[in-house]
């Protein structure tokens, strides 16, 4: 087939379902500016990148993914209707974080749905990463949230205790508070680190996404998110408070405490990076990049 021809079969389908995902932000057009509005919070800010990663990898990928597009509203309006039953049910049931959690649920459920009923389930199965990727525009719920950012802040802390320990440093340690040579230092839940870990987290799944080729390579490092933060949280912890001990006082106050969080950020992408080439190494010993060719059987 010639390529024109081809791109003129998609191109109704590229606009019907860009036409469907517009009404579908219409029709949930307040929770989705209460959305735009969380992405404002450190800790959310991570959401409005999301759906732009996922449209990356459909278009990357279009080619193999549209190869055998067909349409399937049998099964892709069924569950744009259940979202939008679910959303509107919600606004009287749940208001509130749980109603707007629900509602970017429903959302990517009526995405779904409308590449479903464009594309068909042949497309569905060869887009399974970029559409199940936009369940990451589903805000976590507080209280997960919460628990999350706990977590790393009491991680953080054992980690700057030994940290200072290893380096000799005295220090004596009260919870999450350490005191130094002079002065006292907090492990707040500002320290826990939570955006650049959803950062880490986002570039992890991507990153071994493209480069790696089996499922437990791939799970180690999504796995190796939480120790990786950690180590970083508690690298910028000790080097601020050394600095503010031995060297300035403003430093614990200044713009690298309040502002220094990118710069340090480099160390978790320093460990994250030859971790990702060391498995990557690993498969090619498993060779795991011959993939065997699938045998087609002769028509009967």
């Amino acid at each position: 087939m010639h390529p024109s021809v081809a791109v003129a079969r998609v191109a109704p389908r590229q606009q019907l379902f860009a036409l469907l995902c517009v009404l579908g932000i219409a029709a949930l057009w307040v929770p989705c500016r209460s959305l735009l509005a969380l992405c404002l919070d450190e800790r959310y800010t991570y959401i409005i990148l999301v759906p732009v990663i996922s449209a990356a990898f459909l278009y990357l990928d279009r080619e193999r993914i549209l190869r055998d597009a067909g349409y399937c509203p049998a099964a892709g309006v069924p569950l744009m209707l259940l979202g939008l039953a679910v959303a509107f049910a919600s606004q009287f049931w749940l208001p509130g974080p749980a109603d707007l959690t629900l509602a970017a649920g429903t959302l990517v459920l009526l995405w779904i749905g409308a590449f479903i009923s464009c594309y068909g389930m042949i497309s569905v199965r060869r887009a399974g990463f970029p559409l199940v990727f936009l369940l990451l525009t589903v805000p976590i719920p507080r209280v997960v949230l919460d628990g999350m950012v706990a977590g790393l802040q009491s991680g953080s802390a054992e980690m700057s205790f030994l940290l200072f320990r290893v380096a000799h440093v005295p220090v004596f340690r009260r919870g999450m508070v350490m005191s130094l040579p002079g002065v006292d230092i907090e492990v707040a839940p500002q320290c826990s680190g939570i955006r650049s870990t959803m950062a880490l987290f986002i570039a992890s799944v991507v990153v071994s996404r493209v480069l790696l080729r089996l499922s437990w390579t791939r799970a180690l490092v999504i796995l190796s998110v939480a120790p990786i933060a950690i180590f970083r949280n508690s690298v910028r912890i000790v080097c601020i408070s050394l600095l503010g001990v031995y060297a300035d006082r403003q430093f614990l106050f200044g713009r690298l405490h309040r502002y220094g969080g990118l710069p340090f950020s480099l160390v978790g992408f320093g460990i994250l990076i030859p971790l990702v080439w060391l498995l990557g190494k690993c498969e090619r010993r498993l060779g795991a990049d011959r993939v065997p060719q699938k045998s087609i059987p002769p028509p009967q």
